[in-house]
């Protein structure tokens, strides 16, 4: 009999206790992602005005962190803490590290600022590497090929209706194995299956398809087995599932996404739309870079200067202004700021 003939009663009844044996093995914290991260200030900070220094003459320092790092500062919103907002996990922490940074160091300004940001995106690539690394090895899954390693790490930074990807995919896998050791299955294939099923959301900006196919696609080529890509591929059942490898993920999923607290729909809808809003303006021939920030009130949109003058600003401004009201739907208004920077720089050596 196969998981998907469970039909009778006596049948049901059983899957349902299997389900329950393998929550309540699986005891899981609630956790909370939200959107900003706060540097923390010391008294003697707050009293030699740090804030003020952040934020420079006329707003520049702050100005030019921002515009660099994709994030808005919340100067305000506490006295001895410095507020970082931004939809993206990743972008946020490289620039909390940055700032961090900032106010230890204590000379600010740009080219100190992009100095430390260039700085922080190194710490975070070495954090999605031991991310992926870590998670392998507290599953006890051995012999990951080390570009899927960091593309499971990546998943730190990516959310799915307001839960963390990779929290998700680990509490999937220990989900897969519970069951599986419940129903005398292998556990170790199990929780491997659970661990990599949602590689394809940290490969969506670059692969076509949907996740599930782009994650099997991913998977076979780093050397995967047939059962573990056809888990992944399957577990949305857009390919049809067929073993027992391929049911055990579909329902692990299913019990860490629908569990109460495990995610917020209406907060993936807004970081879909803030998703959309640059990956439109990144299509534009000339930009180099898009943020959307003010919770998606406002795109910052940075051009190539070699490739667009000062006079064309206005006219990328309109054609990404006219995409949003053919492609978004979205409340209120969005403000789009387009930002040409034009660099002469001479090294001078004995």
């Amino acid at each position: 009999m196969t998981v998907g003939e469970c039909n009778a009663p006596e049948e049901d009844e059983q899957a349902r206790r299997l389900l329950a044996i393998a929550v309540s093995r699986q005891a899981t914290k609630f956790v909370s992602q939200v959107t900003t991260s706060r540097v923390k200030l010391t008294r003697i900070q707050v009293q030699e005005g740090m804030k003020g220094k952040i934020v420079g003459k006329e707003g520049r320092n702050a100005r030019h962190f921002e515009e660099k790092a994709g994030v808005d500062l919340l100067l305000n919103d506490e006295p001895d803490a410095i507020v970082v907002s931004s939809f993206d996990p990743f972008r946020r922490e490289v620039a909390r590290l940055a700032l961090e940074s900032l106010v230890r160091d204590g000379r600010i300004h740009p080219g100190r600022i992009e100095e430390l940001l260039g700085e922080a995106r190194i710490q975070v690539d070495q954090q999605v590497r031991s991310g992926g690394a870590q998670a392998a090895l507290d599953l006890k899954v051995a012999g990951l090929h080390p570009a899927i390693l960091r593309v499971l790490g990546t998943l730190k930074f990516r959310n799915s209706f307001g839960q963390n990807q990779l929290d998700h995919s680990i509490e999937t896998a220990w989900l897969c194995g519970n069951l599986a050791a419940e129903m005398g299955f292998d556990v170790h294939l199990a929780r491997r299956a659970g661990l990599l099923h949602d590689l394809g959301k940290a490969l969506d900006q670059t692969h076509d398809g949907g996740h599930a196919q782009a994650g099997a696609e991913f998977a076979s080529r780093y050397g995967e087995t047939a059962a573990v890509v056809s888990a992944i591929a399957s577990h949305h059942e857009e390919v049809r599932p067929e073993s027992w490898l391929d049911h055990l993920v579909i329902a692990a999923d299913a019990l860490s996404g629908a569990r109460p607290g495990a995610r917020h729909g209406s907060t993936q809808v807004g970081l879909e739309r803030m998703m959309g809003m640059e990956k439109i303006a990144q299509e534009i021939p000339g930009v180099t870079a898009a943020y959307a920030v003010q919770a998606g009130r406002e795109l910052r949109v940075f051009v190539d200067s070699t490739k667009i003058l000062d006079g064309a600003l206005s006219q990328v401004a309109k054609s990404i202004a006219d995409r949003f009201r053919e492609d978004l739907r979205f409340p209120g208004q969005i403000k789009v700021t387009v930002l040409r920077e034009l660099r002469a720089v001479e090294v001078v050596s004995r």
